[in-house]
């Protein structure tokens, strides 16, 4: 519970820094953001999307973690993958891996970035980085709210903690990189700095 405290507390701080002139760049990453907001809410739930993009992730993890995969199943009712080990990275990994942009990155600087295809190519992918950053938060959310059997295996206190974390750093990361206003560094030390604080005053409580 000090970690999320502290690194809520340290993520708050710094995004209220942020500079509100956004650039061009800026602006289409926020659409980004908006958009896809607008169309879970409205429209619908891409939820075929995140469940293949979900059971991808773990079949990365385990082959990271040098496993095999038995079996892959994915369906807009859920999905299942068999692997030769488990551990907490294979399990919770989906969560906080936002597959979808990273893919889209990865796509951008070496096909696109490449070529010479201009501004507009940079403010499309802002765009499409934005929303797809926002289907990885928006649907993990909401992905939580039902019995999750990877978060079973692993505890749900543990998972909570890690999955809560890492999303609010990935999500520093993201920022630090696309605001100059908000220093990623700068989050990270006042984070540490606020849990030490905070375990430090609860062990001299109670000892």
């Amino acid at each position: 519970m000090p970690f999320i405290v502290s690194f809520s507390v340290a993520f708050y701080r710094q995004f209220g820094s942020i500079d509100v002139t956004f650039t061009v760049g800026q602006q289409y990453f926020l659409l980004g953001i908006i958009v896809y907001s607008f169309v879970q809410l409205f429209l619908f739930k891409p939820v075929y999307l995140y469940v293949l993009g979900h059971e991808a992730v773990h079949v990365l993890a385990t082959w990271l973690c040098l496993g095999k995969v038995t079996s892959f199943k994915v369906s807009s009712a859920g999905g299942s993958v068999a692997t030769s080990k488990s551990n907490l990275f294979i399990s919770l990994s989906p969560y906080f891996v936002p597959i979808y942009a990273i893919l889209l990155t990865i796509f951008y600087y070496i096909v696109v970035h490449v070529s010479i295809l201009g501004f507009m190519a940079q403010k499309y992918f802002m765009f499409l980085f934005g929303l797809t950053l926002a289907f990885h938060i928006v649907m993990t959310v909401d992905t939580l709210k039902t019995r999750q059997p990877d978060m079973v295996r692993s505890g749900y206190i543990t998972s909570i903690v890690i999955i809560y974390v890492l999303n609010l750093i990935v999500i520093g990361a993201v920022l630090g990189l696309f605001f100059t206003s908000f220093s990623f560094v700068s989050f990270i030390k006042n984070a540490v700095h606020l849990s030490i604080v905070m375990y430090k005053t609860i062990f001299r409580q109670l000892f």
